[in-house]
């Protein structure tokens, strides 16, 4: 690796010799190259900047949702709003929403800090899921109701 620094250094004859293949009229060599950042640091650091990294983050949740809250309350919430350090649960019924707060807001908390950290979120709401209750799993024809 020791070679390899010492060729990305300027060499000033090395600069004569290219500067006169390439007819270069400015005396001054380029400046060294520059590391290459990795591209999860620019994609992260353009996110950021846009103000889409909670976007990403939020989305990331939502895919492994079920494996963080559990199944059962997987099929009746969804992460919906991250503002702050404030994760917002959207809930499809109110019946699901008056056990949660009162059962199990605290332990779906503490499985989102621990998957993505006491830093990030802080504090967990839940509230009615403003597109409504999801439609129905399809469980097969109904038999024995209706005409």
């Amino acid at each position: 690796m020791g070679s390899e620094t010492s060729q990305r250094r300027h060499n000033p004859g090395r600069w004569r010799v290219q500067r006169e293949r390439a007819q270069v009229e400015d005396p001054r060599p380029p400046p060294n190259p520059i590391e290459a950042e990795p591209i999860s640091r620019v994609i992260g650091n353009v996110m950021k900047r846009l103000g889409l990294e909670s976007q990403q983050w939020l989305a990331s949740l939502a895919a492994e949702w079920s494996a963080v809250v559990g199944d059962a309350v997987a099929r009746h919430t969804r992460p919906g709003r991250y503002e702050g350090h404030a994760l917002i649960v959207f809930v499809d019924s109110s019946v699901w929403l008056n056990e949660l707060k009162r059962y199990g807001q605290e332990k779906i908390l503490a499985n989102v800090q621990r998957r993505a950290g006491a830093g990030r979120v802080r504090t967990l709401s839940l509230q009615p899921d403003p597109d409504g209750a999801p439609p129905p799993r399809s469980a097969g024809p109904r038999q024995g109701y209706g005409p």
